[in-house]
């Protein structure tokens, strides 16, 4: 929400634009007040909502035409006084002023300010003041409200500008339309979403719970249970969908905010909005989504205990059926707070565990996340803002230090370790990656036209750490380990030839040789150690170059026949404790 308001005031002459400003200031009626009176400023503790408030007069005269229109581009809100006992000041609002605002290019909230209320006989009523008022408001729809005042008596002034300055703070045009009388669509859209993080066990309906839950996160105090239930009952009159005998429904939470923007309390609605990240334009905020992090170089974030926290709990809630994964159906809702599943990119659901029909099980949902922060902290921090974390989503990170100081020191205490698996084409990394979470072998060769990676659980020690393994094409190999930001997130290299090809050990040697990566953890990898293996074309065997750099011998492998050496735990252990590898 924005801390200032320019209300700016304009209309024809004699209308009684500055004494309306001069009884606003000095609590009573000024006579023989100055055509035009200085630009008032109204600190932000005298008002209602904490706002530094600029109330600016103007003259209607052609001279200061050039200072007029500066000063329209200028408001944040127009309050356009006509005078009662002058009808042609009335009729001149649609046919002069608010098409000239419009002329302008300028879009603020309008409101209409009838003066000289007390020079008005008693035979108007207010069903004929909105006869005449609606039908401007229907061709213009920047118009918010009117307002019938009398700065000599003095009446309703301050009200003029509280709703001058309420259009500013809590606009009526994104969230209502007059016309229809209905809530706008992104309006209704946004109000579901907050229904729906608001619905913690996710049964379709706020119980009395998360009713005050709620009302805590938004008003900072809690119903009472009469309140509660008479809240209940306003909908019921109203709206039989709209509360059922576990609590209120979906229905009836659009329904109450529609009562309250009908009923001009159009604070709270903005209140519930604001509190769950929106703008002025109904579209999460950037700083929402998005809070500044401190992160110190060559360090890097992971997910805190309150971020697995709290997406362990969501995914329970989402798990309906209690089978301990998610189908695609409860994957869909659990995302249905956001613009969509993030996991895409990163090659879901191949990059994790899941059950044998496919669906995403815990341990693969937190794996998943390890991944995404590891990969894109920032994707991670605007979906928990998405997915409804309730309190500062910077909460839900730790940051780690950095990889050469933890080498240093010899042992690392991350929890997600980053292995880059290099190596010739068709030496069998997708088909590591792919038993590194349980999935198939694929049949015959697909190169690598992008990074793949996968992620899984690996216990060291009696602790779980999570390893991310990722493929790179020998196309982009070169380009990775020129990256010195790539190398500097990496835990672990894993160099993987085929044992049953004499090119391949050379392969990964010389692209060893050919770059500096002698302060990164390295471990080399023989597969298709089922087939006959043959002598490498190299000058030393594997296990001598490896010796000579003072590296584990290679670990041979076979992913066909299901003889991995158990090579995951081998490759963490690595990664924890550096002088092992080399």
């Amino acid at each position: 929400m924005r801390r200032d308001v320019r209300i700016l005031v304009l209309g024809d002459d004699g209308t009684g634009k500055s004494t309306l400003i001069m009884s606003l200031i000095k609590e009573t009626f000024i006579p023989n007040v100055q055509h035009v009176v200085p630009e008032v400023t109204i600190p932000p503790e005298i008002t209602p909502e904490n706002v530094t408030t600029y109330i600016v007069d103007s003259s209607a005269r052609p001279e200061n035409r050039d200072h007029l229109e500066n000063e329209i581009r200028r408001a944040h809100v127009i309050c356009v006084v006509y005078a009662i006992d002058d009808m042609r000041t009335f009729d001149r609002i649609p046919q002069h002023w608010l098409p000239y605002i419009r002329s302008l290019g300028v879009s603020v909230p309008v409101v209409l300010v009838g003066n000289k209320i007390d020079l008005r006989g008693n035979d108007v009523t207010n069903q004929s003041l909105e006869d005449d008022i609606i039908p401007i408001m229907n061709e213009f729809k920047e118009v918010e409200t009117c307002v019938e005042c009398s700065s000599r008596q003095p009446l309703n002034v301050s009200e003029v500008f509280y709703f001058a300055q309420k259009a500013v703070l809590h606009p009526t045009a994104p969230l209502y339309d007059a016309r229809d009388h209905a809530l706008k669509p992104t309006c209704m859209e946004a109000l579901r979403r907050i229904f729906k993080l608001c619905d913690q066990d996710k049964d379709g309906v706020l119980n009395d719970m998360e009713l005050n839950e709620f009302q805590r996160k938004c008003f900072n105090a809690p119903l009472q249970q009469q309140e509660l239930e008479g809240v209940k009952d306003v909908v019921r009159e109203y709206n039989q969908d709209g509360v059922n005998e576990y609590g209120l429904t979906e229905a009836g939470f659009i329904y109450l905010h529609t009562l309250f923007i009908q009923k001009g309390r159009l604070e709270t609605t903005w209140t519930v909005l604001r509190r769950f990240g929106y703008g002025d334009d109904l579209v999460l905020d950037e700083g929402f989504l998005y809070p500044a992090m401190d992160i110190p170089p060559q360090c890097s974030l992971e997910l805190s205990h309150n971020g697995y926290q709290f997406l362990t709990e969501l995914f329970q809630a989402c798990d309906k059926d209690r089978d301990g994964a998610l189908n695609e159906r409860e994957l869909i809702e659990l995302f249905s707070t956001t613009p969509g599943n993030p996991w895409a990119t990163v090659g879901f659901p191949e990059s994790t565990i899941t059950n044998e029909a496919g669906w995403v099980t815990l341990q693969g949902f937190l794996a998943q996340w390890s991944l995404m922060t590891l990969l894109d902290h920032r994707t991670t921090l605007a979906y928990l803002a998405y997915l409804g974390y309730n309190g500062d989503t910077r909460e839900a990170f730790k940051i780690t230090r950095p990889r050469k100081a933890e080498r240093r020191r010899g042992r690392v205490q991350r929890s997600v370790l980053l292995c880059y698996v290099l190596g010739p084409a068709g030496a069998g990394k997708r088909s590591l990656l792919r038993t590194f979470v349980g999935k198939p072998m694929l049949p015959g060769y697909t190169p690598t036209t992008r990074p793949l990676s996968t992620v899984n659980t690996v216990e060291i020690k009696g602790s779980e750490r999570y390893l991310v393994l990722q493929e790179v094409g020998s196309k982009y190999q070169e380009e990775l380990l020129l990256d010195k930001r790539k190398l500097d997130m990496c835990d672990l290299l894993c160099f993987v030839y085929d044992a049953s090809d004499a090119n391949s050990f050379e392969y990964v040697a010389n692209l060893r040789r050919e770059h500096d990566l002698d302060d990164i953890p390295t471990v080399f990898v023989a597969t298709k150690c089922d087939l006959d293996p043959v002598q490498q074309r190299f000058d030393v065997p594997p296990d001598v170059y490896c010796r000579n750099l003072g590296l584990a011998p290679p670990l041979s492998i076979s992913v066909a026949t299901h003889r991995t050496a158990d090579i995951f735990s081998v490759l963490a252990s690595i990664a924890m404790n550096p002088y092992v590898g080399g």
